[in-house]
């Protein structure tokens, strides 16, 4: 669990907003307008000197004036594990401006500024948000018999049944979901569930066997005629039906107790579907309903594999005795799905998102997140690593984690090369911010960005600044 420590006093608290509450009622000062115009390493040394030289407020003003100018050592941590430094004041910043924007400067009852409100500004950013995406959604649909069908060949791609023994010989991802059905029982027993993607039906066979009084088997490619026969053949069509279509545009006329879904691609987002998963869930699901599983993170680890660096890029020196460097260019923007061995991983683990399945919504999918990690051994960083870890909450509870330190799934995991490898030493600092958004140009895919620094006592001994996608 996350504490954030005062900047100015021994205050800890629970949340970034409690911290900024705090900040504006105890010591007067709006520390999301603070660093409003601060950089991103500005406010990291920021940060670190009022925190090392114990500042009070008037000096941290006047630190805050000559942000830029600071010595690079104060890029280095001053507390280990500062949550604050975690904290992307800029999205915080932006989300205060719209908001401020939209509605005015709104005054509490004793006609006091509320602008240092930062729960509320977050709270009505996302409701702007989400009015985008309702005006987006419309226009979609008056629009959609202008353009050619461009989602035909994600469904088609799981006709095949290749992928769909991929997925149930992963035992590590078909387990996870049949233990928590399996021993959970009390929570599917008599319940009405919704399977979103069912695919095989798998899903939707473990419900059935776990108690459920009726399950909706939901997918738009063929193999739900397969799911159905497969049903069928195991005895469960009176508890199973199976509806063709996407989950967005079938009408149905019930509500459901449970969504349940195994929608999660490569570095957790890719393919997009989850943004289905949250149309189902706001559209069928009961206001108690559940859905499963009902949490999700997102990780980042470093990673040194010189062996693994040098077969991807340097090979292109030298085939059979032409240079075919001009290749390796577009190499580095490629997000690249492999296994990690776990004794290649050089630091902790930093989370950098984390999605409550039960009210996430789809603008959360894009984002912007500052990422620490501490080297755990001097080597060569090589690459920074993406992986996830999906929660099953229950009197049983169930963790499906995909890092590189636990068994290999099908989603293996997310690797970003570096254009420069790096020397770092035990106690170096990775920092920086991992950006996740939906490919313009790619129907369903992912644009990855990190940008950051390699910190040592002093100086700064590397920075990197790369995009990646995600295909």
């Amino acid at each position: 669990e996350e504490k954030f420590l005062c900047l100015f006093c021994d205050m800890v608290l629970s949340s970034s907003g409690h911290l900024m509450d705090h900040s504006l009622k105890t010591h007067k000062l709006n520390l999301v307008s603070a660093f409003s115009e601060t950089s991103f390493y500005g406010t990291i040394k920021v940060i670190n000197y009022t925190r090392g030289n114990k500042c009070s407020v008037e000096e941290f003003s006047a630190v805050l004036k000559r942000s830029e100018t600071l010595e690079d050592e104060y890029l280095k941590p001053c507390l280990n594990d500062d949550s604050l430094l975690m904290i992307d004041f800029e999205e915080l910043s932006h989300a205060q401006s719209r908001s401020c924007a939209a509605n005015g400067k709104e005054k509490n009852a004793n006609g006091e500024s509320n602008n240092g409100k930062v729960e509320f500004l977050q709270a009505k950013l996302e409701q702007m948000q989400q009015a985008y995406m309702d005006l987006l959604e419309k226009t979609d649909k008056s629009n959609a018999q202008l353009r050619p069908a461009t989602d035909s060949h994600y469904f088609e791609s799981y006709a095949d049944y290749t992928i769909h023994a991929e997925m149930l010989q992963d035992k590590v991802r078909t387990e996870a979901y049949r233990d928590y059905i399996y021993k959970n029982k009390d929570i599917f027993s008599d319940k009405d569930v919704l399977d979103v993607g069912c695919g095989t039906g798998i899903l939707s066979m473990f419900c059935a066997q776990g108690g459920a009084r009726s399950v909706m088997a939901v997918d738009n490619s063929k193999i739900v005629d397969k799911a159905r026969s497969v049903i069928r053949s195991n005895n469960l069509s009176s508890k199973i039906e199976v509806v063709k279509g996407k989950v967005e545009e079938i009408e149905v006329d019930k509500k459901f107790d449970i969504l349940i879904s195994e929608w999660m691609g490569y570095g957790l987002l890719f393919e997009c579907m989850l943004d289905s998963v949250i149309t189902a869930r706001d559209k069928y699901l009961k206001p108690d309903g559940l859905v499963v599983p009902n949490r999700a993170s997102m990780f980042v680890s470093a990673v040194s594999d010189e062996a693994s660096y040098q077969h991807r890029f340097h090979f292109w020196n030298d085939v059979y005795g032409f240079k075919m460097n001009d290749v390796v260019p577009d190499l580095y923007k490629e997000a690249v799905v492999e296994c990690v061995d776990k004794d290649n991983v050089i630091s902790d683990n930093c989370g950098f998102k984390h999605l409550d399945l039960q009210t996430v919504k789809t603008p959360e999918l894009e984002f912007s997140r500052p990422f620490q990690l501490q080297i755990s051994s001097s080597s060569k960083l090589t690459a920074l690593v993406v992986h996830f870890t999906c929660f099953f909450d229950g009197d049983v509870s169930i963790v499906l984690d995909t890092s590189p330190e636990s068994e290999t799934t099908h989603w293996l995991q997310t690797i970003l090369y570096l254009k420069c490898p790096t020397d770092v030493l035990e106690g170096d600092v990775v920092h920086g911010l991992i950006a996740f958004n939906k490919d313009s140009t790619v129907k369903r895919g992912y644009v990855i960005k990190i940008e950051g620094a390699i910190s040592r006592d002093s100086a700064v001994v590397g920075k990197f600044n790369q995009l990646y996608h995600l295909h």
